[in-house]
């Protein structure tokens, strides 16, 4: 997947075009560092749209495109999704795209055992959360902190957790 969902755009701001964007990142001013954006027009083809101003206001993240001036022009904008291209963002060490994480195997880093999929993360005020879904359907809040988690192999697709008693049983 070349482009990443980086946020919604969900209104307007202002007279000039600027519009209002949630963000999908860790903090909004990450979107900050970047000058252009894409919107998908069809399954095939993003449409750049290039940042003339990105700021950050409260918990949103304000952005005025080139091209677009008025608000009759931004209005078309009001719910589209916005994408990054992947080659332009430098993650940190050990930090990875949700798109990337999501369908990884999850296996017990001791003796290899699968224990499910992850399903979907979340971020839920403390840290990140795994849902992981496990063979036998159920599903799993796990803490993606670093005592337990033993590695991440996004190229094979899989998550090696540490497991404690208890935390996956079936029950």
């Amino acid at each position: 997947m070349q482009y990443i969902e980086t946020g919604e755009i969900i209104s307007l701001h202002g007279i000039r075009g600027e519009v209002k964007v949630y963000p999908w990142a860790d903090y909004p001013q990450f979107l900050e560092e970047f000058d252009t954006f894409y919107i998908q027009k069809n399954k095939m083809y993003y449409q750049p749209l290039h940042a003339v101003n990105v700021r950050t206001h409260k918990n949103v993240v304000i952005i005025q495109f080139e091209g677009i001036d008025n608000t009759e022009t931004a209005r078309n904008l009001i719910g589209k999704t916005l994408y990054l291209d992947r080659d332009e963002i430098e993650l940190e060490e050990n930090t990875y795209f949700v798109a990337d994480l999501i369908g990884c195997r999850v296996v017990n880093y001791l003796d290899g055992t699968e224990i499910g999929q992850i399903t979907d993360v979340q971020n839920l005020g403390a840290g990140d959360i795994y849902f992981i879904q496990t063979a036998r359907g159920k599903q799993v809040l796990f803490p993606a902190v670093d005592e337990f988690l033993m590695g991440t192999d996004i190229e094979n697709k899989t998550v090696k957790v540490k497991v404690i008693e208890g935390m996956f049983d079936e029950n």
